[in-house]
């Protein structure tokens, strides 16, 4: 492994144990087994450490994206799509946890996070689309009402790890299918028989 990389891999065990507040160049560098300086050659300070994990993340998160947004993708894919997502997203935790702070000092990442949720939002607007004509989802019954499922949805998707921070002892895969189950179930008034019957096969069947 590259030394650009053994650093990443260790700010991230870190930040995720530490917080990113926490975790300094000095203790990451220590971990690596590299100087102080050495490390700043590659990365200047944790800013820049963070802001690199925040991409490497958005580059993780395409492989989902892709399978949700494959042509002919169904209500399976968009399920598996979800699963990888949550996943990723807790291998990177700290960026949850430690957000706002982040945003507030790392104008880039704000500006790449507000570009990135509403790419996000016209992501789930095509996948509702394409579940609507497949028979899978019901038509919108009010104007807006998937307007505000989305919104609710992409506020469950970026808070559910500070969640489970205050609610749960536990770490990992309890609580990644706890809030897994609990996003995708608030999709499932909205399908139809025929919907739920998909993803009672792909989503329940399977556990």
């Amino acid at each position: 492994m590259k030394t650009r990389e053994r650093i990443l891999e260790a700010a991230l065990r870190q930040f995720n144990e530490l917080g990113a507040g926490q975790a300094t160049v000095r203790s990451i560098a220590e971990e690596v087994g590299i100087s102080h300086g050495n490390l700043c050659y590659h990365f200047k300070n944790t800013d820049v450490l963070i802001e690199a994990l925040y991409d490497r993340l958005t580059g993780e998160l395409e492989e989902p994206v892709r399978i949700s947004q494959q042509p002919g993708a169904g209500l399976g894919d968009i399920l598996r799509s979800t699963e990888m997502t949550f996943r990723l997203l807790y291998k990177y935790r700290f960026l949850l946890l430690d957000f706002v702070p982040i945003i507030r000092r790392i104008d880039s990442i704000r500006e790449k996070f507000r570009a990135l949720i509403q790419l996000r939002r016209r992501q789930f607007q095509a996948a509702f689309r394409q579940l609507i004509a497949d028979g899978l989802m019901q038509e919108e019954r009010l104007p807006g009402q998937y307007g505000h499922l989305i919104t609710n949805l992409l506020i469950l998707g970026d808070n559910w790890i500070p969640n489970a921070e205050i609610h749960f002892d536990e770490k990992g895969e309890k609580v990644i299918r706890f809030y897994l189950e609990a996003f995708l179930g608030g999709l499932t008034p909205y399908l139809t028989e025929k919907g739920l019957e998909e993803y009672k096969k792909h989503f329940i069947q399977g556990r």
